[in-house]
């Protein structure tokens, strides 16, 4: 076995540059995407029929929030850019929003929209949210303009409501009626989401993959090349032959994601969490799952040409199903759901995620590992059952 592990490890000088040129661009992938995702700010327009004081402070309220990017527009402009998909959305301040704050009455809003999604969902609450804030600021100053009135009759009671709505709109930005502290319960049902760590995790699992895949791949090349045929006959066990390249492809599937890891801790900066043995454990596990399908890929197909055709067809449609490209929890397709428990890179995703993302421990690790080993046992199993010794 050990010449066999020799003569793969000696292969590997013509493959240096893929290994890197993989690691460089699940590098390169996790910055832009992960920046992207943290910073992004969906466009919504906002269309102001009323016209009035407190049209504009709902607005001014509107522009301090953090999660959308508010721009005023008109009717046509706010209509053509939705329809164009340039927006998220439009948002209508009917005429008549003053008097219905001020009546305590309902007041309504018109979204132009071309689809629904959990950001039109938190756009309607961020929306209700500062209406009620307006109303509630409102009804207190008709109640302290009605006991000043009554004790000051020269006063005009409009001056004194007016002047009681700014006092209680401006101490919002200063005192909030509530304050809210949270912490991090180790249950496994946190739904935190962290942008940079999730492209990080998802990216180089992703990129990996190819190498473990393509690592075991060269039993083809040595097929092609009458290799495999000299060793069958030589005096070397067909479970050296088999093991050898299991482990040179398993370790340098290690290395890379070693490489991922730690790059994305001192180059990106990226907290891995309290448990980085967690964060290798399901790594390993990983590699093994994804080495066992790479040698069942290399048993269903013949050559390595066959093997770079259907390699990147199942590697990307399992990555994306197992939610290394965006997060499962936006995700509401049972059929979808489903079939992502049936990929390696789901249940990598939720143990590394758990610990780096959801401030859980060693714990979270330990499932998915058993269900990747299980996963990884069964592709060797049939790969060595569809792997030809000829």
């Amino acid at each position: 076995m050990l010449g066999i592990i020799k003569l793969r490890l000696l292969r590997l000088r013509d493959d240096y540059v893929v290994f890197i040129f993989l690691t460089l661009m699940a590098f390169g992938l996790t910055a832009v995407f992960g920046v992207s995702f943290n910073t992004y700010r969906p466009a919504v327009l906002v269309v102001d029929e009323d016209k009035s004081d407190y049209s504009e402070t709902f607005i001014n309220e509107l522009k301090i929030n953090k999660e959308f990017n508010f721009e005023d527009s008109d009717m046509k402009n706010a209509a053509a850019y939705v329809e164009e998909d340039k927006v998220l959305a439009a948002l209508i301040i009917y005429e008549g929003f003053e008097a219905g704050i001020k009546d305590g009455e309902k007041v309504s809003f018109g979204v132009i929209k071309i689809k629904d999604d959990t950001l039109i969902l938190a756009l309607e609450k961020t929306v209700s949210g500062i209406a009620l804030k307006m109303a509630g600021a409102a009804k207190i100053a008709d109640i302290a303009s009605d006991f000043i009135h009554a004790e000051k009759p020269a006063v005009p009671r409009k001056d004194i409501r007016d002047s009681s709505y700014r006092n209680v709109m401006e101490a919002w930005k200063y005192k909030r009626p509530m304050e809210v502290a949270s912490y991090v319960a180790e249950t496994g049902m946190d739904r935190s989401y962290d942008g940079l760590k999730h492209s990080m995790i998802g990216f180089s699992l992703f990129f990996s993959m190819y190498t473990m895949v393509f690592g075991i791949g060269t039993i083809l090349s040595d097929k092609q090349y009458k290799t495999w045929q000299r060793m069958l006959i030589s005096p070397v066990s067909r479970a050296s032959i088999l093991g050898g390249s299991m482990i040179v492809a398993y370790i340098v599937g290690v290395i890379q994601i070693s490489v991922l890891i730690i790059g994305g801790k001192y180059l990106l900066g990226i907290d891995w969490g309290s448990s980085i043995m967690g964060i290798l454990m399901v790594a390993g596990s990983f590699v093994f799952t994804v080495t066992s399908m790479g040698l069942l890929l290399s048993g269903v197909v013949k050559t390595r040409g066959q093997l770079s055709s259907i390699a990147p067809v199942v590697l990307t449609s399992t990555s994306m199903l197992g939610g290394c490209m965006w997060p499962l929890e936006i995700v509401n397709s049972k059929p979808l759901l489903l079939l992502a428990e049936l990929t390696p890179q789901k249940w990598a995703m939720q143990g590394m995620e758990s610990i780096a993302s959801k401030g859980m421990g060693f714990e979270a690790a330990i499932f998915p590992t058993i269900v990747l080993l299980i996963m990884g046992i069964l592709f060797f199993a049939a790969g060595v059952k569809t792997v030809k010794f000829e």
